[in-house]
């Protein structure tokens, strides 16, 4: 299958507080990140479609910060060892809106790594 992503992703180690409607929020790990999207892995399971809020703090360049971004559910991958998911936001990184994720991933644009959710539904 052809990788249809139209944003490069890179590596993001990092941790986040996920919340949706109807649900209790949870904590989960986000992996890689790009200009349109993320990929984040928890215990929890999330459908296709689900409209999500993701708040994520962490320290770029020095600085703490903490911002949120708004996305969909588009690409799942459920395991023994635990449930991934691919994020499309409902608008692109930018820097004004979020100054440290768009100044990481803006950064580390030259390399980026192997997608490995093939069966994803849409770029991310």
């Amino acid at each position: 299958m052809v990788d249809k992503r139209q944003h490069i992703r890179v590596p993001f180690s990092g941790k986040a507080r996920l919340s949706a409607e109807d649900t209790t929020p949870v904590d989960v790990t986000i992996s890689n990140m790009s200009l349109g999207g993320l990929l984040f892995h928890t215990a929890s399971v999330f459908d296709l479609g689900k409209r999500v809020t993701i708040h994520i703090s962490g320290v770029f360049e020095e600085k703490t910060f903490r911002e949120m971004v708004t996305g969909k559910i588009v690409a799942v991958h459920r395991g023994p060892a635990g449930n991934s998911f691919g994020i499309r936001f409902l608008s692109y990184l930018n820097e004004e809106k979020s100054p440290c994720l768009y100044g990481w991933v803006d950064s580390h644009e030259g390399k980026p790594i192997p997608s490995f959710l093939r069966n994803s539904t849409g770029a991310v």
